[in-house]
């Protein structure tokens, strides 16, 4: 079958419609239509979803602590940390020697020592190796070496004053940490930082350094914590955050 197109317009055959003349007259539904219409169910049924019919919940605030910048000073304090802690390796190898001149015994263990709340120097027996009354006898002398008591506490000021000018989240993140007079003791063992520890003794290695002593036994830091320094900061007349 062929087919052919022409560009020529070919009118409709019919533009005009006529109109019906017949008239649409209500018709009264008959009683069976009617009982059909009663009985008849829905076509569908709606039901609403559990999210559409739980009421909204009113929004719950949630504060969230960011923490202090770190102190634009913390440089600073990092050098009078730096110059304590030289000091105190200096006082420790002193003291050391003239242990191994005086109580051997108590030289060739591997004691620990750290400092108290009320600067008192405290022996750790973190190896197991003394007895009560070694233990006893190394915290008299500890405590009588007026050098190394000295610089102890010093090192331990200025190891705080370093974390309080860090900051919880930027820079060296020290003020992650929680670090006081009060928990110093059980945070630090001073004795490791000075020692020459064998390469394979993993846990000694980690301990050789302040900042692995702190994120294993540190208390972290907290918005209580942190109000508590500034307070004692502002007590003291002292900021590490000017």
């Amino acid at each position: 079958m062929a087919l052919s197109v022409s560009p020529a317009y070919i009118p409709p055959a019919n533009l005009n419609l006529t109109p019906s003349e017949q008239k649409l007259v209500p018709q009264a539904s008959t009683d069976p239509a009617k009982q059909a219409l009663a009985n008849a169910g829905p076509a569908a049924i709606y039901h609403p979803s559990e999210a559409a019919t739980t009421t909204a919940q009113a929004p719950e605030a949630v504060d969230t602590w960011v923490g202090r910048s770190e102190s634009p000073h913390f440089p600073r304090f990092v050098d009078l940390f730096n110059g304590a802690q030289s000091a105190l390796k200096a006082s420790f190898q002193t003291f050391e020697a003239n242990l191994a001149a005086t109580a051997p015994d108590l030289a060739s263990t591997e004691y620990g020592f750290t400092v108290e709340a009320d600067g008192r120097l405290k022996v750790l027996d973190t190896a197991g190796q003394l007895s009560r009354e070694a233990t006893e006898r190394l915290t008299v002398l500890l405590n009588q070496s007026v050098e190394l008591k000295a610089t102890a506490v010093a090192y331990r000021n200025a190891a705080i004053d370093m974390v309080d000018a860090g900051s919880p989240w930027s820079g060296s993140t020290l003020g992650y940490y929680s670090l006081t007079n009060e928990n110093f003791a059980s945070t630090i063992d001073l004795a490791p930082l000075f020692r020459t520890h064998d390469p394979s003794d993993i846990k000694a290695g980690r301990n050789q350094f302040f900042i692995n002593q702190l994120s294993s036994n540190g208390e972290r830091a907290t918005q209580e914590t942190e109000r508590a320094m500034l307070e004692r900061r502002a007590a003291q007349g002292f900021s590490t955050q000017a």
